[in-house]
């Protein structure tokens, strides 16, 4: 391997998933004692627990800035929203990659963001976080790497952390959402017909039981990636920039 273990940092983007999955992840990070960034969408109990843990977990938001978003009608009202719930949170990663200059601009000025994870350059080597400055906004822009729900459109997809395409040299942060993790498919017909017939809040253990795979898939993956780094810890998306100087 040409990487180092301070290349990896993992991501966990809530999406609304109900609490049972949220605390199944969370406690297998813990479990292993590696460190996650998580981008949270809602306030709930396992939402706090997350917040316990400052030792291990770093809360960052995940605005919903799309038509229809529960976060609000506006950019502001969404976060205005957001921090209200993650008052703490300094990162961030928009919900479907929703960005512009502007967004950058007012999410940095006016609501405390100063680290944006919202550039998607999938399998790309040699990433490296760098710095934008615009009309007086001054925020790290750090790009991941690899995401669950886009590796199941892949024809090549990779659910192994022995593929060498996930080896080479640069940043690798990994996105995981606890809803894939825990139905583990890599098939995201299966998550659009779950979702069409209940809300996501809403699905139980019972309810999603017969679509759990036993494949390869985003659940194996997540487990062999965070027992690898569980010798190491890992790093969460604020400590990337904690000893840059600006």
């Amino acid at each position: 391997m040409v990487d180092t273990n301070n290349d990896y940092i993992l991501t966990i983007d809530l999406d609304w998933a109900p609490d049972w999955m949220i605390e199944y992840v969370a406690n297998e990070l813990i479990r292993a004692q590696v460190k996650a960034t998580w981008f949270v969408t809602h306030a709930s109990p396992a939402v706090e627990m997350i917040r316990r843990r400052k030792d291990l977990f770093e809360i960052g938001i995940h605005p919903n800035c799309l038509p229809g978003s529960t976060h609000g009608r506006s950019e502001d009202e969404v976060l205005r929203h957001l921090k209200k719930i993650a008052p703490e949170a300094i990162s961030m990663r928009t919900h479907a990659l929703y960005q512009s200059s502007l967004f950058l601009v007012k999410a940095s000025k006016d609501y405390g963001i100063s680290i944006d994870v919202s550039l998607f350059l999938p399998r790309t080597p040699n990433l490296v976080q760098h710095y934008f400055r615009c009309q007086g906004a001054n925020l790290w822009r750090i790009p991941y790497f690899w995401e669950d729900d886009v590796e199941m459109f892949e024809e090549d997809s990779i659910w192994a952390l022995s593929d060498p395409r996930l080896h080479v040299k640069g940043l690798k942060v990994f996105n995981f959402h606890p809803v894939y993790i825990v139905l583990n498919t890599n098939k995201f017909s299966v998550y659009e017909k779950l979702k069409r017939e209940k809300p996501i809040h809403t699905w139980n253990l019972d309810f999603i039981r017969p679509h759990i795979s036993n494949n390869h898939g985003p659940k194996t993956f997540f487990l062999e990636l965070i027992d690898y780094l569980s010798n190491f810890g890992g790093r969460c998306i604020n400590e990337l920039i904690s000893n840059k100087n600006k």
